[in-house]
């Protein structure tokens, strides 16, 4: 099996474990923007159709007014995910130490990225480079104006150039001690 394939969501096959939603941004009032809440959309979707079984957030918290993991964290339970099913990166401050520390610190060594089509590409390349097995499921994406194409492709292109660079020259990433997953928990029962 070929380690990275990219699935849309009704046709991602029954992969269990963490599908992990890579932040996008909130708003000023905590709410995810459109982009992050098409993110968590597409990952309710692939947990209630049962091809996953738990979500990982990760995001930025740099701020104190800015929260990535835990406005998905809220929009996730406001939709009826019980707390045991989700668990919150707060030091995703990249894709890098989000995939990095999925691996490291949560134990995963293979799962569903679900982030925008401009962005799976970097992300499993990434992936690859960090010796995961994942499947990428593009988010589903509302109607964006040109101008934000436009703005989400430009920064895309600088980021993959930074993406090669860190795949030749891993960075240095907060990793902090394993931390248990619902994984870890089911292994128990």
């Amino acid at each position: 099996m070929h380690r990275l394939q990219i699935f849309p969501a009704d046709r991602l096959p029954v992969v269990g474990g963490a599908v992990l939603v890579l932040g996008a941004g909130v708003y000023g009032d905590g709410e995810p923007t459109s982009i992050l809440e098409g993110r968590l959309k597409t990952a309710l979707e692939l947990y209630r159709t049962g091809k996953v079984q738990w979500f990982l957030v990760s995001g930025d918290n740099r701020q104190s007014n800015y929260n990535e993991p835990q406005a998905m964290r809220r929009w996730l339970i406001r939709q009826g995910i019980p707390l045991t099913d989700i668990v919150s990166d707060y030091a995703g401050l990249r894709t890098w130490d989000s995939l990095k520390r999925a691996q490291a610190v949560f134990g995963q060594q293979k799962l569903v990225i679900v982030t925008s089509d401009f962005h799976l590409p970097r992300a499993l390349y990434l992936a690859e480079r960090m010796g995961l097995t994942a499947w990428g499921v593009p988010a589903r994406t509302d109607d964006r104006p040109r101008a934000s194409q436009v703005r989400f492709w430009t920064r895309e292109y600088v980021a993959r150039h930074l993406a090669l660079w860190n795949a030749w020259f891993p960075p240095d990433t907060r990793l902090g001690p394993r931390e248990p997953t619902p994984d870890d928990w089911n292994a128990i029962r």
